[in-house]
Order: C-alpha cells, then sequence, then structure tokens
C-alpha cells in the first residue's frame, strides 16, 4: 500500500505536468520525462519545479507528507523506467486505487438531453460524453489545436483528400470489446449512410450533416475504410479546411460498436448509457436529477485521480450557488453576477473562466412581419445590449457585433447596431407600424397574435439566466412599442426539438459554443450545408427558414479552400453579408466562469470541446 500511494500521487503528478506543459510552452512531454526524471530526484522537488508554489504543489506536499515523516526516502524516485515516453505509468497491480474513493459533484442548471453524441447538439450532453467516449483527436489543454487521442497519428495526401489515420494499440472499450478500424468504419458509416443499418430514421445526426456537409452521396467523405487494425484511410470528394479540427468534435467519439448494436435506437437513453473508450464509464442517469460516472482504473491515458463524478441538476441559479457555497457541489458553471463577485471575494472558493461562444436572438421567417429588414433592425436598435451585459455578465461578458468571436480570426471590424429606440421607432413607423408592432402573422398556421418571444428554458454558457435576460429584452421591445408574450416551450429538449422543426413561431433566444475553434463551425454549420457548387440554398427550419445564397456559396469555396489565409477574406464577408441582411442579431459573447471549491484543482476549463476532469484533485 505504501508504495502504490507514491505510485499513485506520481500519476496525479505526471498529469499535472502535462496541462502546465501546454501552457507554458515548455518542452514536450517525452522530451521532459526522458531526460529530466532521474534516479534520487524528489517528487516534491519536481512538484515545486513544474507546478510552483501553487495549490497543486500544495496538495501533492499535503498528501504525502505524513509517510515522508515517517521515512524521508519515502518521495524519492527509485525507478525513472517506470514512466515511458507516454507519460503512462507502467506498474502492474496498481491500477485499482483511484484517489481514495473521492466523488467530483458538478452542479448543472439543465439535464443532457442524450448520451449518444452523434445524435445531440447541446452542451449537457457534451458534458457527459466527452468524459466517456473520445474522437480520434482530442484538444489540447486550453486551447483549440489537435492532439492525438484514440489516433496516434495521421498522414495527409498532398491534395488533403485523403487522410490515413493510425490508430492507438491496445485500447478497449468499457465493455471489455477492442478498439480498432473497424469500430471507426462503423461509427462514421451509421452517420453518414442513411441505408446504414444503425442509422435510424426517428433520429438527426444534424452535426455530421453540417461538418460534411450531408449525407450519403451528398457528403464530401465518399470512403472510410479499415486498412488493418490500426489503420484507417478517409477519402474526400474536396478537400476539407477543418477535416483534423472536425475529427476532433464530441459528436464525433467512437462508441462501442457492440453497445451500438446491442441498445439500437435507445443507445445514450437512461436505460442504457454510453460505452466508450474514455477516462470514465457510465453508471447511472436519473433523469432531472443526476448522471454518475466511474473511473475506467484501465485507461489507456492512465486510471483518473477520482473515483466518481456525479453531475447534479440544480436549476435555480441562486439554489445552485448556495450549494457550492455549502460544500454540497465542488463546481459550478455559470452565476448570477452577484454570486461571481461574492465567490471572487470568498477565500473558500475560486474563479476560473474561458469561452468561444455568442447568444443570439433569432427570427422565424414565417412570421409575416419579420420578413421586413426594416422590422427586424427596429429589434435591434430597441435592445439595450450593454446594459444587458452589466446586468447579467459584469467584466465577463462583451456585447457581440458579430457570430464569431472577438478572438477568431475570418472576423471583420464591422459598425455595430446602436441602442437607439427612437431610431427603433422611426423604422417601425417606416415598415408601416406608426403604432408599434401589435400583432403578426403566422404563414404556417395562418394565426394572427402577439409576437412570442421564446425563452431558454436552461442556463447555459451564453445566457447565465435565460428567464429574465428575455424578460429585460421583451421589456426593451416594449417601450419603442414592439409588444411580446413571453413564452416557454417546454423542457430543454423539447425547446431544441421545436427549434430544429422550424417551430418557435417569432423571436427566440439561442446560442453557440465553438466545437473545434474554425470559423467553420460558427457560420457554415448555421448558414451553409452546401455539398457543391451550383447546389441551392434552401430555407431551413432549423435557423427559422433563413437563407442567403450568396453567404452558402461563399462558405462552401471558404471550407473546400486549405489556405487559411484565403479563407480568411471570405468568412470576413460572410459576416458582412449577414449584418446587412439583419439575419438575427449577436447579442454577447461570454467569458464563461466556473466556479469552485478551493480544495479542488486539476480541472481543465477547455475553450472547445468538453472540459476534462480526469486530473481533479480534491484536497482533505
Amino acid at each position: 500500500m505504501f508504495k502504490r500511494t507514491f505510485v499513485n500521487l506520481f500519476l496525479v503528478f505526471t498529469m499535472l505536468l502535462t496541462m502546465v506543459g501546454v501552457a507554458t510552452a515548455a518542452p514536450t512531454a517525452q522530451e521532459e520525462m526522458t531526460y529530466t526524471v532521474k534516479l534520487g530526484d524528489n517528487l516534491w522537488t519536481l512538484a515545486e519545479k513544474y507546478l510552483g508554489n501553487g495549490p497543486a504543489y500544495h496538495a501533492i506536499v499535503d498528501a504525502t507528507k505524513a509517510k515522508y515523516e515517517e521515512d524521508t526516502s519515502f518521495a524519492n524516485i527509485e525507478n525513472p523506467s517506470l514512466i515511458h515516453p507516454g507519460w503512462k505509468l507502467l506498474i502492474p497491480g496498481v491500477e485499482g486505487e483511484v484517489a481514495a474513493g473521492k466523488t467530483f459533484i458538478f452542479g448543472r442548471g439543465g439535464d443532457s438531453v442524450q448520451l449518444d453524441p452523434a445524435v445531440v447538439t447541446d452542451g449537457e450532453s457534451f458534458r457527459v460524453t466527452g468524459q466517456i467516449l473520445e474522437p480520434l483527436f482530442q484538444y489540447e489543454d486550453g486551447g483549440t489545436a489537435p492532439i492525438p487521442a484514440l489516433a496516434t497519428g495521421f498522414e495527409a495526401s498532398a491534395d488533403s483528400k485523403e487522410w490515413t489515420i493510425f490508430l492507438r494499440e491496445g485500447v478497449k472499450f468499457h465493455d471489455g470489446t477492442p478498439f480498432n478500424a473497424d469500430a471507426v468504419v462503423l461509427n462514421y458509416e451509421r452517420q453518414w449512410k442513411t441505408d446504414h443499418p444503425l442509422h435510424f430514421e426517428e433520429q438527426v445526426f444534424e452535426y455530421w450533416e453540417y461538418m460534411f456537409n450531408g449525407f450519403d452521396d451528398d457528403c464530401l467523405i465518399t470512403s472510410v475504410e479499415a486498412v488493418d487494425d490500426l489503420t484507417v484511410k478517409i477519402t474526400l470528394r474536396e478537400p476539407l479546411a477543418p477535416m483534423l479540427a472536425n475529427m476532433a468534435m464530441d459528436m464525433f467519439a467512437i462508441s462501442s460498436p457492440a453497445a451500438l448494436e446491442k441498445y439500437g435506437a435507445d443507445y445514450g437513453t437512461p436505460s442504457a448509457g454510453a460505452v466508450g473508450t474514455g477516462p470514465f464509464k457510465f453508471v447511472e442517469w436519473v433523469e432531472d436529477a443526476h448522471i454518475t460516472v466511474e473511473a475506467n482504473v484501465d485507461y489507456w491515458g492512465g486510471a483518473p485521480t477520482i473515483a466518481r463524478i456525479i453531475w447534479r441538476v440544480i436549476p435555480d441559479d441562486s439554489a445552485r450557488y448556495l450549494a457550492l457555497k455549502a460544500g454540497d457541489i465542488h463546481a459550478l458553471e455559470q452565476a448570477g453576477i452577484e454570486d461571481i463577485k461574492d465567490a471572487e471575494a470568498d477565500p473558500n472558493l475560486y474563479v476560473e473562466a474561458t469561452g468561444l461562444n455568442t447568444g443570439y436572438l433569432a427570427f422565424n421567417y414565417h412570421i409575416k412581419e419579420l420578413q421586413d429588414p426594416k422590422v427586424r433592425e427596429a429589434v435591434f436598435h430597441a435592445i439595450d445590449r450593454e446594459a444587458l451585459k452589466d446586468a447579467f455578465y459584469g467584466d465577463y461578458g462583451q456585447v457581440a457585433s458579430t457570430f464569431l468571436h472577438p478572438s477568431m480570426w475570418g472576423r471583420p471590424d464591422i459598425e455595430d447596431w446602436a441602442y437607439d429606440p427612437d431610431l427603433s421607432r422611426q423604422l417601425l413607423a417606416e415598415a408601416g407600424f406608426p403604432d408599434g408592432l401589435k400583432e403578426v402573422t403566422n404563414e404556417d398556421t395562418g394565426e394572427v397574435g402577439p409576437l412570442k418571444f421564446y425563452y431558454m428554458p436552461v442556463t447555459r454558457f451564453y445566457y447565465p439566466s435565460p428567464k429574465e435576460i428575455g424578460e429585460a429584452m421583451a421589456a426593451d421591445l416594449a417601450k419603442v412599442g414592439i409588444e411580446t408574450e413571453l413564452y416557454l416551450e417546454g423542457d430543454w429538449a423539447t425547446f431544441l426539438g421545436s427549434r430544429r422543426e422550424g417551430k418557435l413561431y417569432g423571436l427566440y433566444m439561442l446560442g453557440w459554443g465553438g466545437d473545434n475553434g474554425d470559423p467553420d463551425n460558427f457560420l457554415n454549420y448555421f448558414f451553409g450545408g452546401l455539398s457543391g457548387t451550383g447546389q441551392v440554398k434552401e430555407p431551413d427550419g432549423r435557423e427559422g427558414y433563413y437563407a442567403n445564397q450568396e453567404v452558402a456559396d461563399l462558405l462552401f469555396q471558404a471550407a473546400t479552400e486549405p489556405d487559411q489565409a484565403k479563407r480568411a477574406p471570405l468568412y470576413e464577408e460572410v459576416e458582412r453579408l449577414l449584418h446587412e441582411d439583419r439575419a438575427r442579431l449577436w447579442v454577447i459573447h461570454n467569458n464563461t466562469p466556473r466556479l469552485f471549491n478551493a480544495k479542488v484543482s486539476g480541472f481543465q476549463v477547455q475553450p472547445v470541446g468538453a472540459d476534462k476532469y480526469e486530473r481533479v484533485v480534491i484536497a482533505d
């Protein structure tokens, strides 16, 4: 037990080093561990050297202090060959011990929709699936650069149309079946091919359609083949600039073929869960209450440092923060602005923030009156977004003028819509509504009535208090004569389903968090999706029946252009066209705060993709 305790602590240390190495642009993990860990090195000395005099260092010291006092040689490294260049401890027999059974509890505002990442689009689902399943590639700690995961590397042809992917050897799914090339082929083909036996009609593979430009023959992918057990070759009809970034996205993670075949269309539901290769294994899902996963002690990247994760649903923002203060949960994402200020001042808590997101207000273009650009612009000038930022986001928010986040390339400088109620009233009068907009016409149903304003039923990283933010926007609209009816379209799954079917008839709040750091993932996903030049862009119910042919053509051109220097001006032009079209109102970018108990360290906040939990340490 004495030796195993040391080994597990050193595993924590090496995982933490991986995180720090990326942030500081230190030499690679292989270089560090090959050349600097030597016989007689001391764990504490190495921890201080690489981690500094911070909480992670003190967590290691505190956890080993008692043993060190008994035997001063305890923390000395007796065999540096225990660590191979991939940072994995090769010590038989210690895999069963994980962080003394500690459980990390994360509070959130809403439940997951589904745990099959191929058929969902919401962050609350990916928050969980990102711990259970893995894509071929993943994103570097704290960044957007793809690095190996289930793949160890790749080769791309000179024309970028053939991608040869080399897979990691010896990996098993949580059900004990082997991960191999056949598993990759099945997972890709069941999304791509509509006649695949695991491509169910009742499911929507939305991400595949927009990231790879369609299904079947429309898709830019023309073949996915197993060259051998550990090699996959993917062939494209046209180059796809964000191909590598796409393969690292959570929704293209690899599920166990045996589990997919066993559960069929029920895979990913509470009764079935999900089966992957990730650092944690599915245990249970009690809907609207909690989801539990446990450590995968056989994980190829080394056993996690905590035994379990529980995601608890606490819908009320204030109640969720009070649970953190009381120690009932260890962390949460997003809180009210006053609670964030309180957390910043509390020595028992700390705040970390990152974000690559945009909250927006969209129009359903099957509402007759919203087809008039003057009415849409009147909405823009009526809403005081600066006041929204101050009231709900504080220093973490930034008023949005484009869909793309300010940190992204391909974003132009655009003069934003000013808050100007008088101009809003003038535009309404010019559109034929001198007394304001009192009622609207639904062209699908023929109904005439108040303009519905759909607010989101759950807290999301771009809208921390969706109902209250919706009420504030509706109040601004009322001041210029645009009367709205605040409307709740059921729970999160129902809201997203109605949006996908084009049935949010009116104004609706939604947003987007970047999945891979490429402009294609923002703009093409929403406004493009063409599978070839000359294709007509049809109005899409999912986007409120908005369509702009010039925008869609530019986005296809940008997606299939390998040179970033040539892609950037295409995205800049798309943003300008959307602005000129008054397509929708970009409301806010949020540097999303995560609040933690001060005993927690090792949680890796990610700007894209799921956050990383496997290196979490909870001090006693």
